[in-house]
């Protein structure tokens, strides 16, 4: 029997590997920041170049940050779902987040309007939490809109792009705006914002390899992402507002390039 794989297996198993791989990357900076002693962290931080007086800020941008990294769970169980049932289509995903976007808007009402049920959340994640958040909808909630919002409305490659632009790009905007920039753009960093577009440049590859002309739609899916991070106003979260520009811009591009986006993973 032929058990060679097709080339489209063998990617399906790379982009696997390649999720699989950054969730558990992003999952021990997240257990190290949490677990590890703040002098042990600051020395660690030290050993990679990161000067002594960053240290706190950055090691508070990693446990802050490190909440986000569930986010993850959206766009794994988008890929598994898709590239292994026949059921978790893009309707069904769509439905599955409308539900959770609608009960996690119902209880940040009654956060809102409850001081009790505002205390006891805020006993539980105020470390997490930003100062604006403690009377308004957290970034939780925009994140969980604005996936919705592209699962809903883009293919599910772009979608799930989208999403990780929101989760590691912006994450990597942070952490090496923090720890080494210098060049500063209004609150923001030069380095920050490199940063930022590398990373969704490999993973639009990653994602729309089989794309024509995949770098051109690269290119203007991390700079959409990019620019959305650095110049996004304070009014809209960029939970919301990256993932749906970036997944917005990419399909314009590929629509005025006369370029089809797949409509599977």
């Amino acid at each position: 029997m032929d058990t060679q794989t097709t080339p489209a297996e063998n990617y399906h198993l790379t982009t696997h590997m390649y999720v699989a791989g950054v969730f558990l990357c992003l999952i021990l900076l997240l257990v190290c920041a949490n677990l590890t002693g703040r002098k042990a962290m600051n020395l660690f931080l030290h050993d990679i170049g990161i000067s002594t007086q960053r240290s706190p800020k950055v090691i508070k941008e990693l446990r802050r940050k490190g909440f986000h990294f569930s986010g993850l769970s959206i766009p794994i169980i988008y890929l598994t779902g898709q590239q292994h049932t026949t059921f978790f289509t893009q309707a069904v995903a769509s439905y599955v987040l409308i539900f959770c976007t609608v009960v996690y808007f119902v209880f940040e009402c009654a956060r809102l309007t409850s001081p009790a049920v505002n205390g006891f959340f805020e006993s539980r994640f105020k470390r997490l939490m930003r100062e604006k958040e403690r009377h308004n909808f957290t970034g939780s909630f925009f994140y969980l809109l604005g996936s919705t919002i592209s699962v809903i409305f883009f293919s599910p490659p772009v979608a799930v792009c989208g999403i990780l632009f929101l989760i590691i790009g912006d994450f990597m905007a942070a952490l090496v705006g923090i720890s080494f920039g210098r060049i500063k753009i209004g609150r923001k960093s030069l380095e920050g914002s490199v940063a930022c577009f590398i990373s969704c440049f490999m993973i639009c590859l990653v994602f729309l390899w089989q794309v024509k002309w995949v770098e051109q739609i690269a290119f203007w899916g991390a700079l959409a992402a990019t620019l959305t991070e650095l110049l996004n106003p304070s009014f809209i979260d960029d939970n919301l507002s990256i993932p749906c520009i970036s997944g917005l811009v990419i399909h314009l591009i590929a629509h005025r390039l006369d370029i089809a986006i797949p409509n599977s993973l």
